[in-house]
């Protein structure tokens, strides 16, 4: 999810890093708007982590500018960063066959060669110590990181009645959870998400998070009000911890198919301000965490009960979704899933206007301007049920109000949706139904198919925020492009948690990061000539620069509020474009993580799994990448020391002195410039680092050499480019676009 300024528009969003621009710069805009998630009034310092050196693993420009008096004078201050690197974006090399390599005496002038081995310690005291981040390999989930032949996960199924009160802004309901243990493990109790206890007096979110902060429960007294709890019709007491609820079972639960009923009424308030999650704004009402939901029983875990303390997203089951919302007569409900009483809610003209959308390309009216004008100025008595049902998720969420304006169209049988108030949200929204069909087209070309009959947008008081088939975004103005960047986001998300069901609450790059990569291609492509890379480093050399930052691996209610933006989002986003373009190919990596997705689809995913199916799609050790740039915070610092020729039984040969100046490796990729005004480029695998932060390469040459320069192309995250060349170094490619 993402969070905007009410009034600004997405593309506009960046001066959060201090880096504002004009509309017309299109994506690079969207790229440092989309920065919600890592800002904030009142900044909460919490489970930060620090990596003492020989990692060289340190934050912030004093701990640079002090390595920098530690290796000598070619180390620059981050400084360089701030000025240089946002100019630099991908424009793919020519790059000659490898070759041979060789090692000879040093040729730097900077000082006695060092030969030290990095090692490394994460110095944190929430870091896990039961590798839940890496499981098995074993009959649940295999070496290859694909699910094992003994795969098992819950399943949950939901019917769901509420009834909303708009004249005490009081949801009143019950759910039944129909659930059944696959697990081999017989169960004696089982753990429910209470999410609305966030708003309880002296909830743990409540005290880490400032009231008046994005997340901050803005001084509402909220929570769930439990009337009638019941397991299989027998009367329960449950155990309430915050955000989790624990019931123990009347009979234990048996494994491999047992089942149980949960039967819960209940009511809670609704809040204006849900934690940008969920909310109210007038007649207007978003809703979400809204009944009682299970929570997630593994096999790397077992029962997963982390708090929602509201900066940490979710983790559910799958199953099936059938709900009725009861409104006000003249409210209409946009939801999850497929609406299944439509002759009962919808006029005539309405239900054909709706079944014409359905096979159009083209946007439709559903309901009108004229319509939502009279809905608002003209209430009717009396109350109305709406009915959904969703197949094959693990949440819903719904949105009502008595003037929506409703806009559809359709794509490969998709229906793409548009819910908004006039004049409140801007004209762009005439354009979100349009937004929403191209997003989901774009998606299912390029990675999976959109598994879901229908798509919705819905403008309100939430600034972004994503579930399965539904999204809320902020209202906008009259510019298309001040909402295309959330609806995009927000709509990817549909693969990344809803399809691919990772658990957000403890591994937001899982989620928010794979996003953000798979915004980037939406952008680009949008946006013609527009590069995702600078705004994404931008972003990450915030955090480094102010200290913020913490590993990828840090879960996100434990990240700087100030650096979730980067740390979850576009760090993430820009290690994989980096993986991808520098690493292992890009039609590797492409093939790599779509088979990753068709293996997860629907199940639960870890970190290790993923690694492992990068790993043995793409035939690469990769534990030096997962190693540097999910479990430290260091960056990437390769330069060069200086440069010899000497000559061989007759062929000239060129000795590169390059020297790592912190614990990342990297493959290097280097250009030769020729007195004749030719170049050359050479490439070296990672392999060059295994024991040293120094080493020599000896490259034959054709001529004299004028001047080396590392990264010919410039979308490599090198942190310092000023150690990046020597003489009079060659052009670099010319900056572009990083996903084609």
């Amino acid at each position: 999810m993402i969070r905007l300024i009410p009034g600004e528009s997405f593309l506009e969003a960046s001066c959060a890093f201090g880096c504002r621009a004009s509309l017309q710069e299109g994506f690079n805009d969207f790229l440092a708007g989309h920065c919600g998630e890592g800002t904030g009034s009142n900044r909460v310092l919490q489970g930060t982590r620090t990596v003492e050196w020989p990692l060289r693993c340190s934050t912030g420009i004093t701990a640079y500018k002090k390595r920098s008096q530690t290796n000598g004078p070619n180390v620059k201050s981050s400084a360089f960063l701030f000025i240089t690197l946002t100019a630099c974006a991908q424009q793919r090399p020519v790059v000659l066959a490898p070759v041979r390599m060789e090692t000879t005496g040093d040729t730097s002038t900077t000082g006695p060669v060092s030969r030290r081995v990095f090692d490394t310690h994460r110095d944190d005291p929430f870091a896990t110590t039961n590798r839940i981040d890496w499981p098995g390999p074993n009959g649940y989930r295999s070496a290859r990181g694909a699910p094992g032949p003994e795969y098992w996960q819950q399943r949950a199924d939901y019917s769901i009645v509420v009834t909303l009160d708009t004249s005490t802004t009081e949801l009143t309901g019950s759910v039944e959870i129909r659930y059944t243990n696959n697990s081999p493990d017989t169960l004696r109790f089982v753990w429910i998400q209470v999410d609305q206890n966030l708003y309880r007096t002296g909830s743990k979110g409540s005290a880490l998070f400032p009231a008046d902060s994005r997340w901050g429960v803005r001084g509402f007294e909220g929570g769930y009000n439990l009337t009638d709890v019941r397991v299989n019709g027998a009367s329960v007491r449950p155990r309430i911890n915050d955000t989790m609820m624990r019931l123990d079972l009347p009979t234990q639960l048996a494994p491999h198919g047992g089942k149980a009923t949960i039967a819960i009424r209940y009511s809670f308030r609704v809040p204006e301000h849900g934690s940008d999650r969920m909310g109210r704004d007038s007649a207007l009402y978003e809703i979400a965490q809204w009944f009682p939901r299970m929570a997630v029983y593994d096999d790397v875990r077992g029962w997963n009960t982390d708090p929602y303390l509201g900066q940490g997203e979710f983790y559910l089951e799958y199953g099936d979704f059938d709900y009725s919302v009861t409104v006000p007569a003249g409210y209409v409900v946009a939801g999850s899933g497929i609406l299944q009483n439509p002759n009962e809610v919808l006029t005539s003209e309405q239900r054909r206007r709706l079944s014409a959308a359905a096979g159009s390309s083209d946007v439709v009216q559903i309901i009108t301007r004229a319509e939502a004008d009279a809905g608002k100025t003209q209430p009717k008595p009396g109350a109305r049920t709406w009915r959904f049902r969703a197949r094959n998720v693990h949440d819903v969420a719904w949105a009502a109000a008595p003037d929506f304006r409703w806009d559809a169209a359709s794509w490969n049988g998709i229906l793409a949706q548009a819910y908004y108030e006039f004049p409140k949200a801007g004209t762009a929204w005439e354009h979100a139904a349009e937004q929403t069909q191209w997003t989901i087209r774009q998606y299912s070309e390029l990675f999976l198919p959109f598994p879901y009959p229908q798509a919705t947008s819905v403008a309100g008081p939430v600034g972004g925020m994503e579930y399965p088939m539904f999204v809320m975004v902020h209202y906008g103005n009259d510019d298309p492009a001040s909402i295309f960047g959330t609806i995009n986001h927000e709509h990817g998300h549909e693969w990344f948690p809803m399809v691919v069901g990772s658990n957000e609450r403890r591994y937001a790059w899982m989620d928010e990061g794979f996003n953000t990569y798979l915004n980037a291609f939406a952008n680009e492509a949008r946006y013609p000539g527009q590069s995702a890379y600078p705004g994404y480093l931008r972003n990450w050399a915030d955090a480094v620069t102010s200290g913020t930052q913490s590993p990828l691996m840090t879960a996100p209610d434990n990240i700087d509020p100030a650096a979730l933006g980067a740390i979850g989002y576009r760090k993430p986003a820009l290690v994989l474009l980096t993986l991808r373009n520098h690493v292992v190919g890009a039609a590797s990596f492409d093939t790599a993580f779509r088979e990753y997705i068709r293996s997860w689809a629907f199940k639960h995913p870890t970190p290790g799994d993923f690694f492992r199916s990068i790993e043995n799609s793409t035939g690469e050790d990769l534990s030096w990448f997962w190693r540097s740039f999910f479990y430290t915070t260091d960056v990437l610092d390769i330069g060069i020391d200086g440069v010899s020729t000497h000559s061989a039984d007759g062929q000239t040969f060129a000795t590169i002195a390059l020297h790592r100046f912190t614990s990342i490796p990297f493959p290097v990729r280097l250009r030769v410039a020729y007195a004749d005004g030719t170049t050359q480029d050479f490439s070296f695998p990672v392999n060059i680092w295994a024991r040293t932060d120094r080493f020599d390469a000896v490259v034959p040459v054709r001529g004299n050499v004028t001047g080396v320069r590392l990264w010919p192309d410039p979308s490599v995250p090198d942190w310092n480019p000023s150690n990046d060349t020597w003489g009079k170094p060659p052009t670099a490619n010319t900056p572009g676009p990083v996903t084609r």
